[in-house]
């Protein structure tokens, strides 16, 4: 196999993950994790609706994401050291694709690379856009360091269009307060619906409706109310029509 081989394996093989993973989190959705709870307040004055998780993500949607990354950081890395390859140079330990948000001083791969790889290399950079922090391929490499060295949380949230509807036993709606998001914490609980006039009168159905999806936990240069599925689709989509084509022509092999 050749290293272009190699690395367009790895990005099929990112491609396969997620499908997977949109398919285990339609059904983890289908199970309706999110519930609705009263919550009395200590005021006396307003009442409250809590969105509470029942049932977490499983682990498996973490390892799914896990695996995602890791091909595609894989990738980034093979064309680092397919470069060295081609430049007839001889690739080390240290030989990586280099992801920096400020200018170095000098920018290098370890082993060598031509000099036009140096300058295609150099374009790619964090810290020749607008906001480095934001540019796909650091935000691919922060989500590598957190999968291999802490923990890739992943969340539930209600966030689009979301409305909580209240029923009294004579059969009209009432709707709910402004939603407050926020990810989930320790009880589980990732927003709340507040109501003035008083507690909420316990006969009351009550009811919601929003889109759910998966956000990540996990504290990082990525949005806590963004999908992660989305995300992670952005993040191959730069890998596989951004970088590859840039390099390919210069790969060895």
């Amino acid at each position: 196999m050749t290293q272009l081989q190699g690395i367009r394996a790895k990005v099929a093989r990112a491609r396969e993950h997620l499908l997977q993973l949109d398919e285990e989190i339609g059904t983890y959705l289908d199970l309706e994790p999110i519930t609705l709870v009263r919550q009395i307040q200590p005021d006396g004055e307003t009442s409250a609706i809590a969105v509470q998780v029942v049932t977490p993500p499983p682990v498996l949607l973490s390892l799914l994401v896990g695996e995602i990354v890791h091909q595609l950081r894989s990738a980034v890395d093979h064309i680092a050291y397919g470069l060295v390859l081609a430049a007839g140079n001889t690739p080390t330990r240290r030989t990586s694709f280099p992801v920096c948000i400020s200018q170095p001083n000098q920018l290098t791969v370890a082993g060598g690379v031509s000099s036009e790889a140096q300058i295609r290399v150099e374009e790619v950079q964090p810290y020749r856009q607008g906001d480095p922090t934001a540019h796909p391929l650091y935000v691919l490499n922060e989500l590598w360091n957190a999968d291999k060295h802490r923990n890739l949380h992943l969340t539930a949230l209600m966030l689009t269009n979301t409305q909580v509807f209240l029923s009294p036993p004579g059969g009209s709606s009432l709707v709910g307060g402004q939603f407050q998001r926020r990810a989930v914490g320790d009880n589980g609980v990732i927003g709340v619906f507040r109501f003035a006039h008083g507690e909420i009168d316990p006969g009351m159905e009550i009811t919601g409706m929003g889109r759910s999806f998966l956000a990540l936990g996990e504290p990082g240069p990525w949005p806590n109310d963004y999908p992660v599925a989305l995300l992670l689709e952005e993040l191959f989509n730069y890998v596989s029509d951004e970088m590859l084509p840039r390099f390919e022509t210069l790969l060895a092999g």
